[in-house]
């Protein structure tokens, strides 16, 4: 009976795909809508953090500040695409916070009709409806709407750009969607400048073409460096003029070129490669470490940086936190609500054996799409354990891939088990 109803319902979104999908994004519309209405009104801007630098950042460029030189930080160190967002908020209504909030709440209810196309256009329409419904009830969606943060948009434009260059691959438009592809990765990059590391590792994709030639593929990948490289040029010149030296995209990125050129202006983003920031971290922590292990029976203790990255490998791959504990080098607590360890387990963590199973069936396959998009994931986490940044919030950009896989892998299962349902009846009559 459940099976039986499960095909009829199969058949039903088969049947009328655009209506569904349009009433369930326009439903997450409502939901998120409703969710930055209470939260707001509730909380305001009293639980804000890192929002104010990118407001103050939007006001200086409304006024004309390009150079963006606080009085207590020496330079702009986050991407500068949602403070020129909103700038031109402020310039066309005068206005931040609301404008901002629209656009949060359009970007995670447009994310629901592409994990649908994604799922469809990788796997099949009925991983693509499980990512859809999984997509309007992303609690870190809900989470990140009621503020101006750089996530909705992660949320958004990481799996767009996937979409275009999977539907580029299948000969669907392949320079439209490069095109496409490049625009919102350059947005992206412009967003967190950590997505930059995959700036040669998506040309990859164009490799696994349907219809492959050598020539088409240099022309791809040409069109697409072409694009991104151009497009940076306009803040790369402003970083020269800021920093006298050569700054891709953030300042927070000569953490890593200052051994190659130049200074390093990155500030507590070196601590996984100055030890003198390290230290500074862990002082600047340590106080409240040992009030937080007083609390909970737990003493901190600094970790090594072979034990430290270890552990945020562990740690970015987490779903929950059941016992209070010390991250990143041994001084940064971290204690989740019984209700947040639910959520972690509900939208990520019950997917974890799925994806697994999942890259065990893409191999024996040798369905390399799939495995190209399952592996970023794995470079995502090893880039975040190197960095020693395990945050759930760094990782969940990246969900929605681990939950594709699963669900892609747990419908072949269902499919072996209606398979074997079949034959029973068959049998039995």
């Amino acid at each position: 009976m459940i099976i039986q109803s499960y095909i009829q319902l199969q058949d039903f979104l088969r049947k009328n795909e655009k209506y569904v999908l349009l009433y369930v994004t326009l439903l997450t519309v409502v939901l998120r809508t409703i969710c930055v209405i209470i939260v707001y009104e509730k909380l305001g801007t009293s639980y804000w953090v890192d929002a104010f630098y990118y407001i103050e950042g939007a006001e200086r460029i409304s006024q004309g500040d390009w150079i963006l030189s606080f009085n207590d930080k020496s330079y702009f160190i986050v991407g500068p695409s949602l403070s020129i967002l909103g700038a031109g908020f402020i310039m066309l209504f005068g206005n931040l916070i609301i404008p901002f909030f629209i656009y949060n709440i359009l970007a995670t209810s447009l994310m629901v009709p592409v994990l649908y196309y994604l799922g469809k256009e990788v796997f099949n329409d009925t991983a693509g409806w499980w990512m859809a419904v999984w997509g309007v009830f992303f609690y870190e969606a809900f989470k990140y709407c009621p503020q101006v943060l750089k996530e909705p948009t992660l949320f958004l434009f990481l799996p767009l750009i996937l979409l275009l260059l999977v539907r580029s691959t299948k000969s669907i438009s392949p320079v439209k969607n490069v095109i496409l592809a490049a625009l919102a990765f350059t947005w992206l990059i412009h967003t967190d400048e950590r997505f930059f590391v995959y700036f040669p590792f998506f040309i990859l994709i164009f490799l696994l073409a349907k219809q492959f030639s050598l020539i088409q593929f240099l022309k791809l990948a040409g069109l697409w460096l072409s694009i991104i490289l151009v497009l940076m040029v306009p803040w790369e010149i402003r970083n020269y003029i800021v920093f006298k030296q050569v700054v891709i995209l953030t300042p927070r990125t000569t953490a890593i070129t200052y051994r190659l050129w130049g200074k390093n202006f990155a500030g507590s983003a070196s601590h996984f490669s100055d030890e003198a920031v390290r230290q500074k971290n862990i002082e600047n922590r340590r106080e409240q470490a040992e009030i937080f292990g007083k609390e909970y029976g737990i003493t901190p203790r600094e970790y090594n940086n072979c034990e430290a990255r270890a552990r945020a490998f562990k740690n970015f791959w987490q779903p929950a936190y059941f016992r209070p504990e010390f991250i990143q080098f041994g001084f940064r607590p971290q204690k989740w609500s019984f209700s947040h360890n639910i959520l972690g387990i509900i939208f990520y963590g019950i997917f974890l054996p799925f994806y697994l199973m999942g890259i065990i069936l893409l191999i024996k396959q040798k369905y390399f799409i799939g495995l190209f998009l399952a592996s970023i994931p794995m470079i995502h986490s090893l880039i975040h354990a190197y960095m020693i940044w395990p945050l759930e919030r760094y990782r969940s950009s990246i969900d929605f891939i681990i939950v594709m896989i699963a669900f892609w892998s747990a419908d072949f299962l269902i499919k072996i088990i209606r398979k074997n349902y079949k034959s029973d009846i068959e049998i039995n009559n």
